[in-house]
Parts: C-alpha cells; structure tokens; sequence
C-alpha cells in the first residue's frame, strides 16, 4: 500500500532536490534509447531504501513503491516505479567510480562538531556470497577508510581480482587529503613503501607489526625485551594501564612505549620507515565469566611522540571499524548474506551501502541520543523525511 504522506518538513526539500541535481549530473551507462527511469531516481531511491532496512533489491523496489508519493515531492519519478530487475541491471553496469562520487557527496554534507584531530582506521573486509566459483569470480575485498570517532566511511576502495589489501591501501591514500591525520593499520599495511605514503602526505601513523615483517619484529620485540632485562636504558619511555569489565568479563591491558630517535634508528632503517619515534606494546590478559585467561602481546611502531595513554587510545580506536563498519554492514545490512554476483554490482552495492550507513549514523548524531542503527533504519522505513538533515 502507497504511503499517502506529505514530507512533514518541506524546508528541506532544498537540499533533497539538490541532492538528486547533484546525482543527475553522474555519467548514466545505460544506452539512452528507451530509458524510463532517470539515474538520479534510481540512485536517490537506492541509497534512501538502503539506509530504510532495505537489505535486497527486491526490498528497494518495495519501498520505492511504497513511498512513491513522497519520492515524487523531489524527485522525476514517473507513474511506474522502478521494478527490482530495473535496479539490478543498473547496478551490474554502473562504475564503481560513479558510486564513490555519490558517497563522497553525502559525506561532504555531514558536520563533524568538535573534530580535533582526524583519526582514520584502515582495513578491508570481505562480502563472503559475493564471489562466484562457477564463474572464477572470488568475493569482493573492499578497503576502507574508518572515521574513529564519528563512525563515518571517508572511502573505500575495491581489491583487484589479482591483488590485495598492500596495492589497494596506496590507491586509497591517493583518493584523501591526509595532513594532519592520523592513519591506523593493521599488519597487512606495515610496508615501507605506504609509510613513505603517508609521510609525503603529511599523516602520522600507529601500524601493527607482525610476522609479515620478520625483521622488524624481530628488533622490536628484542628492543622491549632488552628493556626488560635493563640491558640498555631507552632515551624515552611511558607505561600505562587500563581496566575494562564488560559483559562478566575483564580486560586488563598494559602499554608500554619506547622511544627516541637513537633507539628507533638502531631498530630500523630510517630510510625505509621514516620518522619512526615511538615503539609500542600491548599486552592484555583477559578473564572470562568462569575464570579463564586469555593473554596476547601486541607490537606497534608509530611517528607519534612518546605517550602511553594516547598511543593506546589510538591502538584500541582502530578495532572500532570491526564493531562500527564490519559487524553493522553483516548483521544490519547482511552484507555477507547478499548473492549479487554479476558485473559491477557487487562493488556498487558495497559503496552504496558504506553511504546509506553514513547517512543514519548522520541522523544519529543529530538526534543527540543514543538510538541502535537498527531501530533508527526501522524508523527510517517508515519516515524517510528523517533523513533529510543528513543532506547537504
């Protein structure tokens, strides 16, 4: 049944229909002969339905149709509605790129109220029922950059079908502007070649080190066992300590941070990581419900200055992306569980989803209470106006 409702906040009608000006203006690569829908109609109600709890494009064209009325206040739609084939042959065609123009657009219109420093997390993730083995196709392996402290995706950017996370981080950095920023990644990132990266762009990074790099982590777990052992005295040093309980279960990490440009010349080549200042470690003995531990140690390098406390807030906000983007798109959006396999589809559904998850975390923050990503798209579904402050 077609919702019968006018939009209870016309004022904002502006920026809607600057919205879809703006989606008007992509490259449409459908032939233009016998075309009935605009891209602008079919882009704008694909990212509205998506951020409203639709998870399939049969839920799209559903809600599309649904909520006709409303969509026509601001939008070229016609007496028909888009059918869920419409929207998948667009997808299967549309370039990954003019996705990521439509995202960065929403994401330009977002305010981030007392931003003091822009802290990015990047890390890939993986849409497991994306690939086809059939078809030789394996699954699609999106990187992206993580806002920490807003919860927003800046951009992403997809693997190559021959490639991985180390040749599409560099292409990502490229896509930002980076001064000033701090860059988090995990150990697939720790290479010299997207340190030096991120140096020429003006960002300050925290890498995870690992096996990968057998060298360096050779040297760095020697150095802090040196310490240890008072084999040598580092020039600077900072410890902290953290108690976290959640659930029945308590964390108890320890960070230690060694530094100087000495000690860090002596572990690694200057040339290769430059501006090395700070080595880190973690370590976290965590006790479960029933009294079992669990204990890692975890060694990170970094060209921040010797401090303890902020390292470790670093450290621990880059795993906000598993809980505020990997875990949100599988069990809010079923990422994993979605089957579309064909052309560009599954990357374009990757990048719309990453928007429309910008879009209510942009509506979340307006309301300035805390309402779960699930409840508010279930309010989205029924009120789609509500999303039209997190327009610009």
């Amino acid at each position: 049944m077609e919702y019968i409702v006018a939009c209870p906040d016309r004022e904002r009608l502006e920026a809607l229909c600057a919205f879809a000006d703006h989606l008007a203006t992509l490259p449409d690569p459908r032939d233009p002969r016998g075309v009935r829908h605009p891209l602008c109609v079919l882009l704008a109600t694909l990212l509205v339905a998506l951020a409203g709890g639709a998870n399939s494009l049969a839920a799209v064209a559903a809600f599309t149709h649904g909520h006709q009325a409303w969509f026509r206040l601001w939008l070229p739609l016609g007496e028909a509605t888009p059918s869920r084939d419409t929207y998948r042959r667009l997808v299967r065609r549309l370039d990954p790129e003019t996705a990521g123009q439509a995202a960065l657009w929403l994401l330009d219109g977002t305010s981030l109220p007392g931003l003091r420093e822009l802290v990015l997390a990047l890390d890939g993730k993986v849409a497991r029922r994306s690939g086809d083995p059939a078809a030789g196709t394996r699954a699609l392996h999106l990187v992206s950059a993580f806002l920490v402290r807003e919860g927003l995706t800046l951009a992403q950017e997809p693997c190559g079908a021959q490639s991985n996370e180390i040749e599409a981080i560099p292409r990502l950095l490229d896509r930002m502007v980076l001064k000033g920023a701090v860059v988090t990644i995990d150990a697939a990132g720790c290479q010299t070649a997207i340190v030096q990266a991120l140096r020429e762009a003006g960002a300050d990074y925290v890498l995870a080190v690992k096996r990968n790099q057998r060298t360096l982590h050779r040297e760095v777990k020697a150095a802090f066992d040196d310490a240890e052992r008072n084999a040598f005295r580092p020039e600077a040093e900072d410890r902290c300590q953290t108690v976290e309980r959640n659930g029945g279960r308590t964390e108890r990490r320890s960070c230690t941070v060694l530094g100087g440009p000495g000690l860090c010349e002596w572990v690694a080549d200057p040339t290769e990581w430059p501006g090395l200042r700070s080595l880190i470690r973690v370590q976290a003995e965590r006790t479960g419900p029933r009294g079992r531990r669990q204990r890692s140690v975890r060694y990170y390098i970094s060209n921040r200055p010797v401090d303890a406390a902020a390292l470790l807030e670093l450290v621990r906000g880059h795993w906000g992306v598993e809980n505020g983007l990997h875990r949100t798109l599988d069990v809010q959006f079923r990422e994993d569980d979605c089957r579309i396999r064909t052309g560009h589809a599954p990357a374009v559904m990757g990048i719309l989803r990453r928007a429309a998850l910008n879009m209510v975390r942009t509506v979340q923050r307006n309301l300035g209470t805390h309402v779960s990503i699930g409840l508010l798209r279930d309010c989205i579904g029924r009120q789609p106006w509500l999303l039209a402050p997190s327009l610009p």
